[in-house]
């Protein structure tokens, strides 16, 4: 959670509720929305001096808006530059699948359909999120531009990340990273739609 902390705070100053509200639409097959999750994150955060905040009235409730600070802009990179290990995280759910042929033949389709129609729901979901990109997509790398060209700090954290000569590639890029996500999570589901669906076949033929 605290690498997903630092990665929103890279692009854009947030309170603890923008963040979770980020997480929810866009992150949540990867990590928790929970505050508690959250907040645990952010003193572990403070208290490596990776993360600071400044406090303000909004509509007459006080508010924490965080930012990266260098120190946090260091352990994301080092973070970010190592390479990727999309099964390095452990799946106990899979080791339910392995044991599974110890169950009744009628439990066993149960629990198929079950998990087919929660595939069915987070591709659902992928979908809309994958439509208000497409209706938003009009000028999206310019607004971020504008808006990360107005905080100076910002500006400066992104471009000594990417190390590109203009603050418009690196929007582009990471606009494009984002894309690419959401087709790599949309692609998984399918298959393993089809995957499941196939052996609720053969469960049916049996």
């Amino acid at each position: 959670m605290d690498k997903i902390i630092l990665s929103l705070l890279l692009i854009k100053s947030m309170t603890i509720y923008e963040m979770r509200g980020f997480i929810s639409q866009y992150l949540s097959s990867a990590c928790s929305d929970s505050l508690g999750s959250l907040q645990a994150a952010i003193k572990k955060l403070m208290a490596a001096n990776q993360i600071t905040y400044h406090e303000f009235v909004d509509k007459g409730l006080n508010k924490k808006e965080y930012r990266i600070t260098d120190r946090g802009l260091e352990a994301f990179k080092k973070w970010i530059e190592t390479p990727m290990d999309f099964q390095k995280a452990k799946n106990m759910e899979e080791s339910k699948f392995f044991f599974m042929g110890v169950t009744q033949t009628e439990t066993r389709k149960k629990l198929i359909r079950s998990y087919i129609d929660s595939l069915k729901q987070e591709q659902e979901k992928l979908l809309h999120i994958q439509s208000i990109v497409e209706a938003t997509k009009e000028n999206v790398i310019e607004r971020n531009v504008e808006r990360i060209l107005k905080d100076e700090e910002l500006q400066k954290h992104i471009l000594q990340v990417s190390m590109d000569d203009k603050l418009e590639d690196t929007v582009l890029n990471i606009y494009r990273y984002q894309i690419f996500c959401l087709e790599y999570g949309l692609e998984k589901i399918q298959f393993d739609i089809d995957f499941f669906e196939k052996i609720l076949i053969k469960e049916e033929d049996n």
